[in-house]
């Protein structure tokens, strides 16, 4: 069954936003209590070391998975896993039992990617997959808002703890939303269920095959990526950045989130409205040269005013880029390997991630952090263009392994 019917493809966007909304909270709320509990600032920066971690732990055979069972029971299952081991962690005190949980709910989610995104995949008609796309990037963007602005209630009228078991509550109502959509029509059904180590190693085998010949779309999908992780990478030096260089007040800095989240909401809508009249590539390479762009810019500002006009500019920009570039993936991966390539490809860009995230800290603790964010800045525009280059003279075509 196929998402011709609005039902499913609202009941699958509604359980998507409830449990990003979700995560906004979980994210706020495990920060705000381990900074309370332990009083340090690394101690916070470990919780972010600990989601690429779990990627690789996950990426190297959870897609043998994925491309083997049905994917909406699976995204059930995990969705219910995360509620229980969030359930977990107000009543944990070391800050190592933390971590472990906080790992395995990673873990969870680095399963979940892959799995919701190849039963969209595979349920979308391929004329509809742009057009839902950009109404994905829409409730991601409505989440950015909500969930923060959610998060803050929360934390004014009651604990941290109360927050973590309303996170529980979204999770578990996004399960029950999945439990409406259609079942899965593999592709693959003719593959054996059961997993091996020889099995793994033969998806392994089968996924570098898939790269070799179709070499230019895992150009283009890694250039992109390679473009996302320096913004992540950069982002980790933002509150930094804010504080030494724009010394903005908490006030003003909290205003400057805002409007990324601003930026995200008008990128979104902007995105559902151009989605008819440009094609994926032209989507994704606009939407990374802007992203890149407004980085500079927010590099380069001194004041309050220039860095909101960048801010908003790379934020509002992101919708298009990555509206994109998951129509081009959906278009170039074959629909039965997608759970085994984007994970094995999602590890190998974690672990990229890790080694920015390290180098971008080192180099701001050598040198000053305008110079580091400008550099970084100018260099993701660059890549950028090579992204565009790229795609204007590699021709792509689907490939389909046996």
């Amino acid at each position: 069954m196929k998402f011709s019917n609005w039902k499913y493809p609202a009941f699958y966007l509604s359980a998507v936003g409830i449990a990003n909304i979700g995560g906004w909270v979980y994210l706020l709320a495990i920060n705000l209590m381990v900074f309370n509990k332990t009083g340090s600032a690394l101690a916070v920066s470990g919780l972010y070391m600990i989601k690429p971690f779990a990627h690789l732990l996950m990426g190297f055979w959870s897609g043998s998975v994925i491309d083997r069972v049905s994917t909406k029971h699976l995204m059930i299952v995990l969705d219910i896993v995360r509620a229980s081991l969030i359930l977990l962690i107000p009543f944990l005190d070391s800050l190592w039992s933390i971590y472990t949980i906080v790992l395995l709910i990673q873990m969870a989610g680095a399963r979940f990617g892959p799995a919701s995104f190849t039963y969209m995949t595979l349920l979308l008609p391929e004329d509809g997959r742009k057009r839902f796309n950009a109404m994905l990037s829409f409730v991601h963007s409505g989440a950015f808002i909500l969930g923060p602005a959610f998060a803050g209630v929360l934390f004014m009228s009651d604990s941290t703890d109360m927050a973590l078991f309303v996170n529980v509550g979204t999770f578990l109502l996004s399960a029950g939303l999945m439990l409406f959509l259609p079942n899965q029509i593999r592709l693959g059904s003719h593959e054996s269920s059961n997993l091996s180590w020889r099995t793994v190693i033969k998806d392994w085998h089968a996924v570098w095959t898939f790269s070799k010949v179709a070499l230019p779309f895992v150009v283009v999908y890694m250039v992109f990526q390679v473009v996302m992780l320096l913004t992540a990478a950069l982002d980790s030096t933002e509150v930094v950045f804010a504080k030494e260089v724009l010394h903005l007040t908490d006030a003003a800095y909290g205003s400057l989130v805002s409007v990324a989240g601003i930026g995200f909401l008008v990128g979104a809508v902007c995105t559902n409205l151009v989605v008819k009249f440009m094609s994926a590539k032209q989507l994704m390479c606009s939407g990374t040269i802007l992203v890149s762009t407004g980085y500079v810019i927010y590099s380069l500002s001194m004041n309050y005013l220039v860095a909101s006009c960048g801010c908003f500019i790379l934020c509002f920009s992101l919708a298009l880029a990555n509206t994109g570039f998951m129509t081009y993936i959906q278009e170039n991966i074959p629909i039965d390997m997608m759970g085994r390539i984007s994970s094995l490809f999602g590890m190998v860009i974690h672990s990229l991630q890790l080694l920015a995230v390290l180098i971008i800290g080192v180099a701001a603790h050598w040198f000053s952090v305008q110079a580091v964010v400008i550099w970084g800045s100018v260099l993701m525009l660059l890549v950028s263009l090579f992204l565009l280059i790229s795609v204007t003279h590699l021709s792509h075509s689907k490939v389909a392994i046996e």
